[in-house]
């Protein structure tokens, strides 16, 4: 028995050693796990500091990027403005041609009156560095009255008048226009016929008198012309104009040149002349290609394309006084709706057979300038003179995103933008001379594509989304590449030709053709892939503001052109 109990207990106390054993070690794990866990902390702790030293870093660098590239744009319009200042000194140089060099000999009276005219204003001119002020989008310091440019501060000369440059156009005849030419080094096109030269002698007379006066009004270009005055002087146009189609025959007041330097099968022949009571600020082709909607003051139309009638008239009646110019207009993807961004601020949303407004979006803190429907009908991309582009989800009728902030935004108002083919890519062309690209899903900032040397005023995708167009006041194209990756996106060409602001640019469906409205009142058609232009139109007598080309191509192709001088126009091209 006493055996026993001695073996219990010798157990007992082998347990209990093995026991502070495991204890002394859970003891020794816990200490370990302890000190691992005050180690990993302080490494953590590291790493985030060195994490926010690199975001530091990269904010301080992104900022001093951005204060040399702003520098860099400055010594860059510095010098530009050296070598416009010098072109301008030297009258034998071609780029004087438009506003600087003189009249050719005279050879009637009517010509004697033009060259003492130049003659006079040449003077006057040589500090010019365009023909009319920059176009300027107000900004929120400026005064609460609305700047209606889309009825000629935009796009129209200083008290509605004619620069110098174009008065030679209209007004000499066809040799003296080619002796201008050869004087001054000629163009890469063949010299057009003057657009009004089956005027009547005595209204060419009157006309000159006026264009005088004009010229004279272009000393002071720093003066903004009173508005008033240029509505009533586009009246007094518009009702001139109109007395004048009717003594004029198809065709003979527009022409086509050719480049003689390319081959090319391209034809165009004018189908429609749809006539408005204001400028035509936008134009714009639904899904099927049967309709064309134009926008101009306080209404939107939409016309048959096949036979030129206008089907829908669109006037919102909310707002009764003053002007009211809709700056864009979109057809949704199936028809059934029609978008429009005016001066009012906000995005309408009108249903096409009740002619009544379905949905309106605020937002916008100025004037929207820029529509575009994504392909699948659910989001709308506007853009404004506020410096932002917002993405509605028309479902939900709120915004989903706004695009822009102070870090990578547009630092000027955005002029124009456009949602890629896939629905995945929204552009956007701002004041600040610069094409940015964002994520339409998610709302993030992508890219940035610099280059141009003035206001980009017009942006367009290519069909397959892989190139975007841009047109700017710099009076080019360029045309950037997106099918590599983000960072080495570029410019792939860049397209000179116009004389003046590029203001519009689409491609054809087949993306065969880039196409490029100017106010130097001319289309040009352009090879996208060699930066070739084929044709040159000349088809409105003021600037051409907007141009668009039908989704569909039976046996030819549709194009419409938006111009100041009260019309839209409706051309076919065969190619």
């Amino acid at each position: 028995m006493y055996g026993r109990t001695t073996r219990a207990s010798e157990l007992l106390d082998n347990l209990k050693g093995e026991i502070d054993t495991l204890t002394h070690e859970l003891s020794l794990y816990k200490h370990q796990k302890d000190d691992y866990e005050r180690k990993f902390q302080n490494q953590l702790a590291e790493l985030n500091t060195i994490q926010q030293t690199l975001y530091d870093l990269e904010r301080g660098q992104n900022k001093m990027k951005l204060h040399y590239e702003e520098e860099i744009r400055q010594l860059k319009r510095q010098l530009e403005q050296q070598n416009i200042n010098a072109n301008q000194r030297d009258l034998n140089s071609p780029s004087t041609f438009r506003s600087n060099s003189p009249a050719p000999p005279a050879q009637h009276n009517n010509n004697n009156n033009i060259n003492n005219n130049n003659n006079n204003n040449n003077n006057n001119n040589n500090n010019m560095q365009r023909n009319t002020p920059t176009p300027t989008i107000p900004d929120k310091s400026q005064p609460k009255q609305r700047q209606r440019s889309g009825s000629g501060e935009f796009y129209q000369q200083p008290g509605g008048g004619l620069g110098p440059q174009q008065l030679n156009f209209q007004q000499l005849n066809l040799q003296q226009q080619q002796q201008l030419q050869q004087q001054q080094g000629g163009q890469s096109f063949p010299s057009l016929s003057p657009l009004d030269s089956n005027r009547h002698p005595k209204e060419m007379g009157n006309n000159m008198g006026n264009n005088s006066m004009n010229m004279n009004n272009n000393n002071n270009l720093n003066k903004k012309p009173d508005m008033e005055e240029v509505k009533e002087e586009d009246r007094r146009r518009h009702d001139t104009e109109m007395g004048e189609e009717n003594g004029k025959e198809k065709g003979t007041d527009w022409l086509v040149g050719y480049n003689p330097s390319v081959q090319t099968n391209l034809n165009i022949d004018l189908l429609h002349n749809l006539q408005h009571n204001s400028v035509v600020c936008c134009v714009n082709f639904s899904n099927d290609g049967k309709y064309l909607a134009t926008g101009c003051n306080k209404s939107a139309q939409i016309y048959d394309v096949e036979s030129g009638k206008k089907v829908h008239a669109f006037v919102d009646e909310s707002e009764k006084d003053g002007d009211l110019y809709i700056r864009s207009v979109c057809f949704s993807p199936d028809g059934n709706y029609l978008a429009t961004g005016a001066e009012d601020k906000t995005v309408k949303v009108w249903d096409i057979h009740t002619k009544k407004i379905q949905q309106t979006f605020y937002g916008h803190e100025l004037d929207i300038y820029s529509l575009d429907y994504s392909s699948d009908g659910r989001f709308i991309v506007s853009g404004s003179g506020d410096k932002k582009a917002k993405i509605w989800d028309i479902e939900k009728g709120k915004c989903a995103f706004t695009l822009g902030n102070e870090e990578v935004g547009p630092k000027n108002g955005v002029t124009s933008v456009a949602m890629s083919p896939d629905g995945r890519l929204v552009a956007a062309g701002s004041l600040d001379n610069i094409v940015r690209l964002w994520d339409a899903q998610t709302g993030y900032f992508l890219e940035r594509y610099e280059g141009h040397l003035d206001s980009v005023y017009s942006v367009a995708f290519s069909p397959d989304g892989k190139s975007l167009a841009s047109g700017s006041l710099d009076k080019s194209l360029k045309l950037w590449d997106l099918s590599g990756s983000r960072s080495r996106s570029r410019c792939r060409a860049t397209f000179n030709g116009h004389k003046d602001f590029v203001l519009s640019v689409a491609f054809s469906p087949d993306g065969s053709w880039l196409i490029s409205g100017s106010k130097d009142r001319s289309v040009q058609f352009w090879d996208p892939r060699n930066g070739t232009t084929h044709m040159m139109l000349q088809g409105h007598k003021n600037s051409v503001i907007s141009v668009a080309l039908s989704p569909k191509n039976n046996s030819h192709g549709v194009f419409a052109t938006g111009s100041g001088d009260f019309r839209s126009r409706l051309w076919k091209y065969d190619s």
